[in-house]
């Protein structure tokens, strides 16, 4: 995905949305976390012309690439706010997403430039994939309380002082559940380390 018109892009994963919740019996839910932890950070490690990064305690670092962002485990318009000066546009994502395509943040990064906020949902949840903000924060955001376990659509776009300033992105699911593990599919390239646990052969 390269950088357009110049715009400095960045993707954060934040660890403190675990898919420890949906382990299976027999299967570790620490281990299942930093799985799937794992595999949401590929995904973003591989998009071009992205800096990508994990915000999370020090025990993050070891899934880190070289050279790739590490933030505290702070609130989300705290992690806006301290990555402004460095980026333009700035994509929040869960850690409980290791199938996530790559095309749905295409598709946020797509919209953002027009838009102060971007929301991709989550599929059959209550929250959100991916969370899109341009940088610096609009003023009327800073004040707000963001968290990906809370779909924030209907009430930015209250609130929003134009239509095109909060804007949706494409769906997909989480591993919150041991049901939600249904909807991984086998035929999607990527989520090895998540894969390699559920057939119980994780190195």
């Amino acid at each position: 995905m390269p950088a357009e018109q110049g715009r400095r892009r960045a993707v954060l994963v934040l660890a403190r949305y675990s898919a420890a919740a949906a382990a299976p019996s027999g299967v570790d839910p620490l281990a299942l976390a930093e799985a799937a932890l794992a595999d949401s950070y590929e995904v973003v490690a591989d998009l071009v012309g992205v800096a990508s990064g994990i915000a999370g305690d020090d025990g993050v670092q070891a899934l880190l690439w070289p050279g790739a962002l590490h933030l505290p485990d702070t609130p989300l318009v705290d992690l806006a706010q301290r990555l402004a000066p460095d980026a333009d546009e700035l994509v929040l994502v869960p850690g409980d997403v290791p199938d996530l395509p790559g095309l749905v943040l295409a598709k946020v990064f797509k919209v953002l430039h027009r838009a102060d906020v971007v929301v991709a949902p989550e599929r059959g949840g209550p929250g959100c994939v991916a969370l899109g903000l341009r940088l610096p924060l609009a003023p009327w955001l800073q004040s707000e309380t963001l968290d990906l376990d809370d779909d924030p659509f209907d009430r930015l776009l209250s609130r929003a002082p134009r239509r095109a300033a909060c804007l949706r992105a494409p769906d997909w699911h989480r591993l919150r559940s041991p049901a939600a593990l249904r909807r991984l599919d086998p035929r999607l390239e990527g989520w090895e380390q998540t894969r390699a646990l559920l057939a119980g052969r994780a190195r």
